[in-house]
């Protein structure tokens, strides 16, 4: 009992700070899940719709990449039934025409995708040819790529000839009680529940259809008390074999010396009392969401946002709930060590006045670089207002994320392209007012 009254004592505190950071950050509707000791003690939305009623426990969210661990719990469930092989070359049952030629093809596995050692960028629109490739050999390091789990996702329908909505529905979402969650969403069907989106400044993104296509990689509907009941089911191993499960939380690559890659998840290692967390997070414009799972003590964090500032919201959750929080934050966002605090290199007013205007992103939308207060600014659809902090005359590096920002100029010693680093994801953006 007093373990309880405890719990109700920090969900109490925390509901007093989340309403002053909804505020605050514009982001009109949290959806916020705590289990403990393998139990959910707590789901709840925080928000209002448009005629001003609270939000229902049931309101209907996208989760963006958090679909990527869920898609991947799908194909493990189809390993542990024996009808699927994690080291089976991918190419008995499909291949993408634009690698068709390149023998690296024959290599591609379900682990190389799971793990992401595909070999491929994020987006094949990230390419210069806009088309998919092989950046290096499968398996030999961690590159981020939602292609692989597409191309994972076009594997398993050609094997199956059904496609994800079926096998999901029939092997993970009903056997789960997940029932309000589709990978397929005609956009109408319950739109009163669903959490519509808004960007930094809190204006809602207009749009005329919220549909979504089946994905693998994003744009997953779910609710807080489903994904909850996804969360609880993974903590309990997934009714797989344990032999399997080892292979998910063991790491398969390094992402830096905070982070390593299980199958499908993300992995936190040397948390205090030997504990460690599984994690994924997810971002789109006016989308932001992140479940962070500690199996030894049988705990969970589930936040579901629909704001550009909704990554900032789920952190802080994380940071003041529980007593690790912040490590965990920190190692899942940051390839530094806990206590490293880069140094700022002092630019002067007129350099940083050469790098400010609009930068042209490869799918189209705009990255706007502006100052304030003699700090650069970034702001663009999908992620939160950032601060620039200068690590060199043209890098800048941000507090709590690890992606860096690159200025460089052309022949005539122009500034004309920004290059947003993360990892060995390049996004190549360039400068529209020179």
């Amino acid at each position: 009992m007093l373990k309880h009254n405890r719990s109700e004592e920090k969900i109490k505190l925390l509901e007093d700070q989340l309403a002053a950071w909804q505020k605050d950050l514009n982001v009109p509707n949290v959806g916020l899940g705590i289990i403990q000791d393998g139990k959910l003690i707590h789901a709840k939305v925080y928000g209002k719709d448009s005629t001003g009623s609270l939000k229902p426990v049931n309101t209907l969210f996208n989760v963006a990449s958090v679909t990527k661990v869920v898609f991947s719990t799908l194909v493990l469930k189809l390993i542990d039934n024996g009808d699927w092989q994690l080291d089976e070359p991918l190419y008995h049952y499909y291949t993408d025409p634009d690698i068709a030629s390149d023998s690296l093809s024959k290599k591609l596995t379900t682990r190389h995708i799971l793990s992401h050692q595909s070999g491929f960028s994020n987006w094949r629109w990230m390419n210069a040819s806009g088309k998919l490739q092989f950046e290096f050999a499968p398996g030999t390091k961690f590159n981020y790529s939602g292609e692989g789990m597409e191309y994972l996702k076009k594997a398993i329908e050609h094997k199956f000839h059904k496609s994800l909505v079926q096998l999901s529905d029939s092997i993970l979402f009903k056997p789960f009680g997940m029932i309000d969650t589709k990978h397929e969403w005609d956009g109408k069907q319950d739109l009163k529940r669903f959490s519509r989106w808004y960007d930094a400044n809190g204006k809602e993104y207009t749009k005329s259809n919220y549909a979504s296509e089946p994905s693998a990689a994003d744009d997953l509907i779910t609710t807080v008390i489903d994904l909850s009941k996804f969360g609880i089911e993974t903590l309990n191993g997934l009714h797989i074999s344990k032999q399997l499960f080892n292979k998910i939380i063991k790491g398969q690559a390094k992402i830096n010396q905070n982070l390593m890659q299980g199958l499908g998840w993300r992995l936190i290692k040397d948390l205090p009392n030997h504990e460690y967390a599984m994690e994924h997070g997810g971002n789109d414009a006016g989308v932001a969401a992140i479940i962070v799972l500690l199996p030894k003590s049988k705990r969970g964090i589930i936040v579901l946002t629909n704001g550009d500032n909704g990554q900032i919201i789920c952190n802080n959750i994380v940071r003041s709930f529980w007593p690790e929080g912040t490590e965990i934050i920190h190692k899942a966002l940051k390839s530094t060590p806990l206590n490293d605090i880069h140094k700022v290199f002092n630019i002067s007013d007129d350099i940083l006045n050469t790098y400010t205007g609009k930068y042209m992103r490869p799918d189209g939308e705009v990255v706007n670089i502006y100052k304030k207060d003699k700090n650069l600014i970034l702001k663009t659809i999908g992620l939160p207002t950032f601060n620039l902090f200068p690590q060199t005359q043209e890098i800048f590096f941000l507090w709590d994320f690890d992606p860096k920002i690159i200025f460089t100029k052309n022949e005539k010693g122009i500034v004309d392209t920004l290059l947003i680093k993360d990892g060995d994801n390049i996004l190549k953006c360039t400068k529209m007012d020179k």
